[in-house]
């Protein structure tokens, strides 16, 4: 089970005090997995581990009740053999992905905090690991592509979409991108600090390493064509439209193999800033500065000693 406490902070002073304890079944997965809103809190959480067919999640909704954080609805049983792979809350809607073969997206209304209900669903190949609020009515997110294989899937390259969720009864994708195949990684697909959506400019950057060549299935592609930060235009209007990538090479020496397992990324980008019609892109050894018109040449590179 994961068991909460609520504490009132004194935004005077730095002070605080004890206010409520909970408890809900099962595991969250991140901080994305639970949210405030209207005096209740919503999370999100998985009961066992995949293979395991016992396996389930739940949305719980809970409020404070003298010293005690109680439940006032929940939905159970929601998709067996499954486990959470990315969660967010958006105000009176929640959305959840789940994945064994195929991603579903869950779309929870949580508009009645003691009757809340899966009001929408969508499946597709592969899952996302990290969603982002475009807007009230689309979803921005990145994590893998998969290769159905029956009873499992194999995951490939990263994957980045763009889900309307206008009608929260009838989600659908809107925009689709793939980048490499499998071995491919991005800090960004486990760490949401390294994914950079700026949106004055609707400019997304991602570290990434591009392996291609694989052969498809469970084989990993054996050639690194990129290491670096890549930069995307992204607009619900035309999707995802490729600006450019600052170049992080891998040098002599550094041990980077094509293959990566999901949950372990490795892109030798961490972070990045975008700045005026300049993206900051930050390695542990060096930081590069390029105009978004030339990303490919970068202005200076400073080194980090």
């Amino acid at each position: 089970m994961t068991v909460l406490h609520k504490f009132w902070l004194n935004k005077n002073n730095a002070s605080g005090w004890y206010a409520a304890s909970g408890a809900v079944k099962g595991r969250i997965l991140n901080q994305f997995s639970m949210d405030e809103w209207k005096g209740h809190l919503r999370i999100a959480t998985t009961h066992g581990k995949v293979p395991n067919p016992a396996v389930h999640s739940t949305i719980s909704v809970l409020r404070q009740e003298g010293t005690s954080l109680v439940v006032t609805g929940q939905i159970d049983d929601i998709a067996p053999t499954e486990d959470i792979r990315s969660a967010r809350f958006n105000g009176a809607t929640g959305y959840i992905v789940t994945f064994k073969k195929t991603d579903p997206l869950f779309v929870i209304n949580l508009t009645d905090p003691v009757n809340p209900f899966i009001e929408g669903e969508l499946k597709i190949p592969g899952y996302s690991t990290y969603m982002h609020i475009l807007d009230d009515e689309h979803v921005l997110s990145i994590g893998y592509d998969a290769d159905d294989q029956g009873s499992f899937a194999y995951f490939q390259g990263i994957m980045l979409q763009v889900f309307n969720v206008a009608d929260l009864a009838n989600p659908f994708l809107l925009h689709k991108e793939v980048i490499g195949t499998r071995g491919s990684t991005s800090d960004a697909a486990t760490n949401h600090l390294a994914f950079n959506f700026f949106k004055p400019k609707d400019w997304l950057a991602i570290p990434m390493v591009v392996c291609e060549d694989s052969g498809g299935g469970g084989s990993y592609g054996d050639e690194m064509t990129f290491s670096g930060l890549m930069v995307y235009d992204v607009t619900v209007a035309d999707g995802f439209d490729y600006l450019g990538g600052v170049p992080h090479n891998v040098a002599d020496g550094e041990n980077y193999k094509c293959y990566n397992w999901w949950t372990q990324s490795n892109s030798k980008v961490k972070r990045s800033i975008f700045m005026d019609d300049y993206v900051y892109s930050v390695a542990m050894d060096e930081v590069k500065i390029a105009h978004i018109d030339a990303l490919d040449s970068p202005i200076t590179a400073i080194p980090i000693l």
